[in-house]
């Protein structure tokens, strides 16, 4: 399967203006899953989802003549679900249009899982957290190495996935190597709807949610300033919650920061971009 083609292929239908009630929505046709993003950010990447909708919906409802980038629109079995341009669609939605102008392409549903995946981690889209751009490269390479069992296809190296998705190639490279070593139902509960295999921040923080390297974290340092953060940005949340639901959500939120200042996926990505920068 070349989903680089399908892609083009995508990319090159004729545009069409759809009725808003023939496309429909899959959960494994939407690689921004919120939950692979730390707790303590969430709430800024789903504000600036619900911005960028918002947005989008103004420039509709400033001239009934305004259109949008046409969506993506995989056509499995007869149905049309959309493969990218979800905000677009809620914004046709919000200003109240009745059609929205959309590129259509047959394809199976496997097809349509790498292509949101892929196109979602290009320019014209909205930036996806760094967390959700790792797993939806994850999910390509478990797919187009038959989940470890081959090499990349004719074509690709780590520095192409790389750019495709806007990661760091050793974080590619030590992708691959793990992909042999995984068995989905050591993380059942943690697999991506769309290919049944585990998410990548489930598997490179292991199972029980830790890194190997935890302790290497100034514990003290990082509690000083998050709380410093919270009680600025979130004090006024406090009178919803009881004390106990406060204490472990603070628990939950130390776990995390933990974890993430051992994430190798980012340290490789940083350490690489100095260095294209230093090239330059």
């Amino acid at each position: 399967m070349d989903v680089e083609r399908v892609l083009q292929r995508l990319q090159a239908a004729e545009v069409q203006h759809l009725p808003l009630k023939a496309l429909n929505t899959d959960e494994a046709l939407q690689p921004r899953e919120a939950r692979m993003v730390p707790l303590r950010e969430q709430m800024r990447v789903e504000r600036r989802s619900e911005e960028h909708a918002g947005t989008l919906r103004l420039a509709l409802e400033a001239a009934h003549t305004t259109e949008l980038e046409p969506v993506f629109a995989a056509d499995i079995g007869g149905a049309l679900f959309v493969a990218d341009g979800h905000h677009r669609l809620k914004a046709y939605r919000l200003a109240k249009r009745e059609t929205i102008p959309a590129r259509v392409l047959p394809m199976s549903h496997r097809e349509a899982v790498l292509v949101s995946k892929l196109v979602n981690c290009a320019e014209r889209a909205l930036e996806m957290h760094p967390e959700q751009r790792r797993d939806a490269a994850w999910q390509y390479l478990a797919a187009v190495t038959h989940r470890g069992a081959k090499g990349l296809p004719t074509g690709e190296s780590f520095r192409t996935v790389a750019g495709r998705f806007g990661i760091g190639k050793d974080t590619v490279q030590r992708m691959l190597r793990t992909l042999p070593k995984v068995n989905p139902k050591d993380h059942e509960g943690h697999l991506d709807p769309g290919t049944g295999w585990p998410r990548w921040p489930r598997v490179r923080r292991g199972p029980d949610g830790w890194t190997q390297d935890a302790e290497e974290m100034n514990v003290e340092q990082i509690t000083r300033h998050n709380a410093e953060q919270f009680a600025k940005k979130y004090g006024a949340l406090i009178d919803q919650f009881t004390v106990e639901e406060i204490r472990l959500g603070l628990q939950l939120h130390e776990s995390e920061v933990l974890m993430d200042t051992v994430n190798e996926d980012a340290a490789d990505f940083a350490r690489e971009t100095a260095d294209a920068d230093a090239d330059y």
